[in-house]
């Protein structure tokens, strides 16, 4: 700009002109403020600075009542701080960024040029504790999504976050971070990942070495559950949904990635005396991990790279929820069949509760044609409604196991289980568990938690013995072995890791070196894991053997071909009957469990190696 100093003054007076509060008022002051970035030669005079720095503290005073008047969001107050902190952390290109991109215009401004305005920044009117202090305060975006563009209070709380300002003036930024994630809708907006993860890094790792102390809060238990309340869906089926998807998925993507990180981190945190709490099994089993990730799924589009940096954390944290069949499974009940289904649901359907389910049952074995047709109308049920069933369902498998149940009752429930299975897994899994016990272990009021059964996958190959001549039922039972088997590798890596500080620990009575340790305890590990596996074979080979009854009623099955020639009488017709049905069981169960065999030694051929040598 080439002006006299008598236009450069009036220039001047202009942009420094206190407008009304109006979106164009608002815009007024953002090219004003970038003008003056621009054209830093306007102000010469020790006066006109002192003009530009009251004009510039009145801005920050009246931020606030200007954007709840004008009604505009994405304002010049979070201009302001956005420039402020680049100043701080002297990144001066990305300021000309701004103002060009403020202006409209490209403008070739020399960094040299920014220093007074610099000096004037971050020593007068905004030094760092200011900004971090003030940031604070800025209220989070109202439904934070990909529409809403410019610079918002995410990105300042972001770039604070990545220069460790936070910590280094104390300013506990999790509330902010808690509120800004509670207001979030589809499309997600694509700072919302990044500011988890430097968040998370800021809570685990000191910003220096010698204030190992510096790190952020991290976000309460209580909050969490507080997302995902009434999302495992109590007698009403539809949950009350306060919270967004967006928000649930995002709380989920920040608790994952906060273990992982917690564990890639241990060594560095044990040397350096530090240990950050974990979150508890307990909070992990109330998030309805599976259905959320089912939800995302839909929402692909809108969720950027959510769903899928949600399935790399649940294949390495969580193999047991990313089992290939389930997932196949799936597919048909969320494809075309279920919208068929939805049409053929009539009200009736609809209206029977869980407690009609469970006067249905308790008529077995004598009634059947009530609780089957309960069975067949629910399901008509997407799994998501099916949820307040689970309970009753799974406590009355034992049920199932009397003679006299048809076949159809067995494998309704199997398909209703398989359905609950891609909503809730791990809380079917240990329902499950417990209902199957033998009947004189049913004393034991002491029931399985998820965690007996991570550390001792067998427990659940120790159910009623009749199960194992109940296909319907043996294939649950497999389905949840498999489960906790994958867990349990998982459950028992991650306690590796976490318990990794004792390999730091020089060991005393050790004499063959510092290495050993290291060696022993994760062979030791896979000691165990393998003989686990094995364990599992021999125990289901076993069941594949014929019982003496039914080895004598393979024999008996040569006799039936001589009844052929002369017709025996109608009662011993029927004893002939049941006793085929017998067998037409056990080869169905020994087709289930060799499927699975066939599964675990395509995963790991050296069980087949194990197994042959014992």
């Amino acid at each position: 700009l080439r002006p006299t100093d008598e236009e450069a003054e009036q220039l001047l007076q202009l942009m420094t002109s206190r407008p009304p509060a109006t979106p164009a008022g608002v815009r007024f002051v953002s090219l004003s403020f970038c003008m003056l970035l621009a054209f830093s030669t306007l102000v010469s005079t020790p006066e006109q600075e002192q003009l530009m720095v009251m004009w510039l503290s009145w801005m920050i005073k009246e931020e606030a009542y200007f954007e709840s008047i004008s009604g505009v969001s994405a304002s010049f107050g979070e201009m302001l701080l956005l420039v402020a902190m680049y100043f701080h952390s002297n990144q001066l290109s990305a300021i000309i960024d701004l103002v060009c991109s403020t202006l409209g215009m490209k403008i070739v401004i020399k960094p040299s040029s920014l220093s007074r305005m610099k000096t004037i920044f971050t020593q007068e009117i905004f030094t760092e504790q200011v900004v971090t202090a003030h940031a604070v305060r800025v209220p989070v975006t109202g439904n934070l999504s990909a529409n809403i563009t410019g610079f918002l209070p995410i990105h300042c709380i972001y770039q604070l976050l990545k220069s460790r300002s936070f910590t280094k003036h104390k300013v506990s930024i999790k509330d902010w971070i808690y509120r800004q994630l509670c207001e979030t809708t589809t499309p997600l907006h694509p700072q919302l990942l990044p500011l988890i993860d430097v968040y998370i890094n800021s809570i685990l790792t000191p910003a220096s070495k010698s204030n190992p102390e510096a790190t952020n809060q991290p976000v309460t238990e209580q909050e969490i559950l507080n997302v995902f309340q009434g999302l495992s869906g109590g007698e009403n089926t539809r949950p009350t949904q306060r919270f967004s998807i967006t928000t649930q998925l995002l709380v989920l993507y920040y608790v994952l990635s906060y273990e992982e990180a917690l564990l890639a981190n241990t060594k560095i945190l044990a040397a350096m005396q530090r240990k950050p709490k974990s979150y508890s099994s307990a909070l992990m089993d109330q998030i309805p991990i599976k259905y959320l990730i089912r939800q995302a799924q839909g929402l692909q589009q809108e969720l950027g790279g959510l769903h899928s940096a949600l399935l790399r954390l649940l294949a390495t944290n969580y193999p047991h929820l990313c089992i290939v069949d389930d997932w196949i499974c799936e597919e048909q009940i969320t494809g075309t069949d279920a919208l068929l289904r939805r049409m053929l649901l009539t009200n009736m359907a609809k209206n029977h509760s869980p407690k009609q389910l469970q006067e249905a049952f308790s008529m077995l074995p004598g009634n059947h044609t009530q609780l089957m047709q309960i069975l067949e109308h629910l399901t008509l049920l997407s799994a998501g409604e099916l949820i307040p069933y689970a309970e009753v369902l799974t406590s009355n498998m034992n049920l199932l196991l009397e003679a006299g149940v048809p076949r159809g009752i067995l494998q309704a429930v199997n398909k209703l289980w398989m359905v609950l299975n891609t909503v809730m897994p791990r809380r079917l899994w240990v329902m499950t568990v417990n209902a199957l016990q033998p009947s004189g272990k049913i004393v034991r009021q002491q029931k399985y938690t998820q965690n007996d059964l991570m550390i001792d996958p067998l427990i659940v190959l120790r159910c009623d013995q009749r199960v194992y001549r109940s296909p319907p039922l043996m294939d649950i039972i497999l389905h949840m072995l498999n489960g906790y088997l994958l867990a349990s590798k998982a459950y028992l890596n991650a306690h590796l890791k976490e318990t990794a500080e004792q390999d730091i620990r020089p060991s005393q009575n050790n004499a063959m070196g510092p290495e050993a340790p290291e060696v022993t305890r994760e062979e030791l590990k896979n000691a165990l894991l393998a003989a686990q596996d094995s364990a599992a074979v021999q125990i289901l080979l076993e069941i594949c053997l014929p019982t003496e009854e039914e080895k004598g009623q393979s024999s008996s099955a040569e006799d039936l071909l001589r009844d052929v020639q002369s017709p025996p009488s109608p009662q011993a017709a029927e004893a002939e009957e049941e006793e085929q049905s017998l067998l037409c069981n056990l080869r169905e169960v020994q087709c289930l469990i060799c499927c699975l065999l066939h599964q675990m030694y395509i995963a790991d051929p050296n069980i087949v190696k194990l197994v042959h040598f014992q």
